[in-house]
């Protein structure tokens, strides 16, 4: 479904989701706050092992905390020379989205790009990558965008900590996951 054509959407309880092939980060939100967050390991030797963990957790998890609405992180395929990494991803994300559409709530895939700039951390600007190369002359390519993707996870970590300074939020999925609900609940729906 494309978010230009989503209405919004009655809920009470909204989860955001940020997924990895090893971990699930959520966070629910319900009366204009976090009320729940964390992050499940999914565990295995190998990434069929890792599939029927995420099913089972993801699914004891939404049995814990019935929730109405979903925003889950939409993978993208940012330049990944490992295909074998960009496939165990697609994997582990049908096995968490096959557990999450067996339940009530409504499911929608958020991009990275839109609930960054709804929390005012868009991308750097060329003025801001210039600046960094000034800042550490001499790294590779590779450096200065992992540099960028550690600096725009802290500012993620520091707008939910600000807005909420009980949570303390130090893991960087947990504070994307808190972030999408955030945004989902706040841009994506409205309250019953």
């Amino acid at each position: 479904m494309s978010l230009v054509s989503l209405q919004k959407t009655k809920a009470s309880r909204v989860m955001g989701i940020d997924c990895s092939t090893k971990s699930l980060a959520f966070c629910i939100f319900y009366n204009r706050k976090p009320v729940k967050w964390g992050k499940v390991l999914f565990e295995g030797a190998t990434v069929f092992d890792r599939l029927k963990d995420a099913s089972q957790k993801v699914a004891a998890l939404l049995h814990q905390f019935d929730v109405d609405f979903i925003a889950m992180e939409g993978a993208i395929l940012a330049n990944n020379k490992n295909v074998r990494v960009t496939i165990d991803l697609s994997l582990v994300y049908g096995a968490v989205l096959a557990q999450l559409l067996l339940g009530r709530a409504k499911v929608i895939h958020v991009s990275p790009l839109e609930w960054q700039r709804a929390i005012g951390n868009p991308p750097f600007t060329r003025a801001e990558t210039a600046q960094m190369k000034l800042d550490y002359p001499g790294k590779s390519p590779s450096w200065y965008t992992g540099q960028k993707r550690k600096m725009r996870k802290q500012r993620t970590m520091d707008f939910i900590n600000d807005k909420w300074p009980g949570m303390k939020i130090t893991d960087d999925d947990v504070g994307d996951a808190c972030a999408i609900a955030y945004y989902a609940y706040n841009q994506l729906t409205r309250r019953k």
